[in-house]
């Protein structure tokens, strides 16, 4: 349910969707999106397809990363995390939006928002892992900014200085 934290936008439907910070508190409506999530361990095996080791992963990144969930009414339609290297000034880079809410600008929206935090945080570079043929997500990753770190087929690096 959205609250004073969130911040409210418009998607490409004209639909409303918030963002927040997500904690802890929040796995049961993380957890949820993630196990009606299709398709399941698709990239890199996340989400994991195991629910058990799936409400593990959730609970380790929120307990972990700096996290924030797009909502849509009483539900979460997306996640994005940033997973900080401790002696690093970087982090990894990771986001997942229920398929219904694809292409509707809530990706663009959680990963500038992510960027922000990141550089809140103090990182001076993100970087993530996509699918070679995940077309939709590589042109949202190159109009933040990221770009390409190798030349993988199958999975590639991207990254974004800060």
């Amino acid at each position: 349910m959205p609250d004073e934290n969130r911040i409210a936008f418009i998607d490409k439907s004209g639909g409303v969707f918030h963002i927040g910070d997500a904690d802890i508190e929040d796995f049961p409506a993380v957890v949820e999106m993630y196990d009606n999530f299709v398709p399941m361990a698709v990239t890199q095996g996340l989400p994991p397809s195991n629910p058990q080791t799936r409400h593990e992963w959730v609970g380790n990144l929120l307990n972990s990363g700096a996290n924030l969930i797009a909502w849509h009414e009483h539900k979460v339609v997306g996640h994005s995390a940033l997973i900080v290297e401790s002696e690093r000034p970087d982090g990894e880079y990771l986001i997942f939006v229920e398929k219904s809410f694809r292409n509707r600008g809530v990706g663009t929206e959680l990963t500038v928002a992510a960027m922000n935090r990141a550089r809140i945080l103090g990182l001076t570079c993100v970087w993530l892992t996509v699918e070679a043929l995940n077309f939709r997500a590589i042109k949202l990753y190159r109009k933040i900014g990221f770009v390409f770190c190798d030349t993988g087929e199958r999975e590639r690096t991207m990254k974004l200085q800060l």
